[in-house]
């Protein structure tokens, strides 16, 4: 009888696990099936999208294999209704399905940007394939095709060059502000926030389009330069912030890592101080009933250049250098602040949502003036800066060369 019992549910679990062992992987792909999409585009025209994808040729990137008489990337493009057909439309010109499994950049045309991003980011969002790690940049005076287009020298991948530009700019200059599109999401739906993107523009002679003889020259005939921020209002592009107003724009929201700049000695010629490490606090203040913005920002800097005579050993003038280090991020702050606020009139600074989430009552009386409490909202800058290392010499030897 136990026999018997032990066969039977032996037989059962065989029976159990049979599908599994024979159902296989269904959805595998084969590396050789595939097209790997590093650079996506998006454009608009008239009613319809203009969908740009820049995929690798393996052959050309495989150093023991390539002969080097062929680009890198190939360029796709389709003109279609909705984002999502030009996924079907690609089986029709390559042999391969595409993979935006490897997406590094997505490109956004200025057109585009200021029509709307909402429509086109839900179907990214939307497919399983694309990891959240890509970053978001807007083409300014430009198409999304264009951008991809451009060949750039060092980096046989164009946008691997994108994204470790974004990547690199952002840590050591704070004149970029990179964003994934996971977080891009977030601040799209957050109260009391708006969302600024990096911008990228095409520099030099625009006709090369694609041409190898752009890697042929030791001065490249066009180039791409990412620099200054996209600011929005929603999801629709209204205008961009420069390099300065962006370095003030990251102090604000407390995303500078490293960000160098100069003040002025007694002598009134320049003195370079790296930020080595920054961090910012934000709060909001009650008073009178009113909200009051604070941001306070603490810097530990380094002196990496002189050109003038001062005495960088004397501790009277690293205290006055100290003191201008702070006027010059208050200053960066308040001019930033200034532009976002006045010419734009756009949260991207995230004040509504700074009291929407300390104080959500107040934040429902505030948000019925839509964004005109902007220009209302008291904001108060506070900087603190430490010199910790003035180098190798204490004076700069310039004054004491003979003539």
């Amino acid at each position: 009888m136990m026999k018997t019992l032990k066969s039977t549910l032996c037989g059962f679990m065989l029976i159990l696990l049979l599908p599994a062992l024979l159902s296989g992987c269904w959805e595998r792909r084969e590396l050789n099936e595939l097209a790997f999409v590093l650079g996506y585009g998006l454009d608009k025209e008239g009613d319809q999208y203009k969908v740009t994808m820049q995929v690798v040729v393996p052959a050309e990137i495989a150093t023991t294999t390539s002969k080097g008489g062929g680009t890198p990337v190939t360029v796709y493009e389709f003109k279609v209704p909705t984002v999502f057909e030009a996924l079907h439309k690609f089986t029709l010109m390559s042999s391969r399905s595409s993979y935006l499994g490897h997406i590094r950049v997505l490109v956004l045309g200025e057109e585009l940007a200021r029509a709307g991003i909402g429509p086109v980011l839900d179907v990214i969002t939307r497919s399983r394939e694309p990891r959240t790690d890509f970053f978001i940049i807007v083409a300014r005076d430009a198409t999304a095709s264009q951008v991809l287009r451009i060949l750039t020298p060092l980096d046989k991948l164009p946008a691997n060059r994108l994204f470790y530009s974004l990547q690199t700019s952002s840590e050591s200059t704070a004149r970029t502000s990179p964003i994934t599109i996971d977080k891009l999401i977030a601040r799209l739906v957050a109260e009391g926030r708006n969302v600024a993107l990096s911008s990228v523009e095409i520099v030099g002679d625009r006709s090369v389009n694609g041409s190898v003889k752009n890697l042929e020259s030791t001065v490249p005939k066009a180039s791409l330069e990412i620099h200054g921020l996209a600011v929005f209002k929603k999801d629709k592009l209204i205008g961009w912030l420069n390099e300065e107003e962006t370095i003030g724009y990251n102090y604000i929201m407390g995303e500078v890592k490293s960000s160098a700049g100069p003040v002025k000695g007694e002598d009134g010629k320049p003195i370079v101080m790296e930020a080595l490490r920054t961090s910012t606090k934000r709060k909001v203040k009650i008073i009178d009933g009113e909200p009051n913005i604070y941001i306070s920002v603490r810097a530990t800097v380094n002196i990496q250049a002189s050109q003038s005579t001062d005495k960088l050993d004397d501790d009277q003038v690293i205290r006055e250098l100290e003191k201008k280090a702070e006027e010059r991020i208050i200053y960066l702050m308040e001019n930033a602040a200034d532009q976002i606020i006045e010419k734009y009139n756009s949260d991207i600074l995230g004040f509504g949502q700074l009291i929407y989430q300390s104080h959500p009552k107040l934040w429902e009386k505030l948000k019925e003036q839509k964004e005109n409490y902007l220009k209302t909202l008291p904001v108060h800058y506070q900087a603190s800066v430490h010199i910790n290392r003035i180098g190798l010499i204490d004076k700069s030897f310039q004054g004491d060369i003979k003539e």
